[in-house]
């Protein structure tokens, strides 16, 4: 594997020393998606809210900060959970093509640059939306194709979208009062939907 592509699959599935390194960088050029999520997640006391690719936990350790929520993340990386095993959450290995929850179980659900590395996108959003609650919504925060084009270690392994390309995509798969956000002009983007 080369070294762009050994880069680039640390932010598809974070593992040893270069997971821990990946996910601290994703930690500091992170911040408008971080702030996204935290603006739109649902905060009330006893919603359930759930992270898809948690990483070492940096978003629930932010959200543990509002008391009464009870959060919940999953990773397909079994070194990123033992990375967040400090957080209060209940983290379980898993795909987002198969969250292993009841459905209808949570108020909000979250995930912030990981939807480049799903595979079979109608099973993965059709698992976001089974879980989610009537009403409830689902914040994914993601770099553009433009942005993503200009960084080499985004060649391999990546499936890149035009802020477009991903709601039509959230609406085509059953989601209602699909709205783009822009963080940061010609960069990063929020798609926010809700189960009908």
């Amino acid at each position: 594997m080369s070294l762009k592509g050994y880069i680039g699959s640390q932010f598809a599935m974070p593992r040893g020393k270069g997971g821990r390194i990946s996910t601290a960088i994703m930690n500091l050029i992170n911040t408008e998606h971080y702030r996204a999520v935290n603006n739109y997640v649902c905060k009330q006391e006893g919603a359930r809210v759930l992270d898809i690719g948690f990483g070492n936990g940096y978003m629930l350790r932010l959200l543990s900060r509002y008391e009464g929520l009870k959060l919940y993340g999953i990773d397909i990386s079994a070194d990123m959970i033992n990375s967040a095993s400090d957080v209060s959450a209940q983290l379980i290995q898993a795909s987002v093509t198969d969250i292993p929850f009841f459905e209808g179980f949570f108020d909000s659900i979250y995930t912030i640059n990981t939807v480049y590395f799903w595979e079979e996108y109608e099973q993965a959003f059709a698992s976001v939306k089974r879980v989610l609650k009537n009403g409830g919504e689902f914040i994914c925060t993601f770099y553009g194709n433009e942005y993503l084009d200009k960084l080499p270690y985004c060649d391999e392994g990546f499936r890149k979208f035009t802020p477009y390309e991903l709601r039509d995509m959230a609406k085509e798969n059953g989601f209602a009062d699909v709205k783009i956000k822009i963080l940061e002009k010609d960069k990063s983007y929020c798609l926010i939907c809700k189960k009908p």
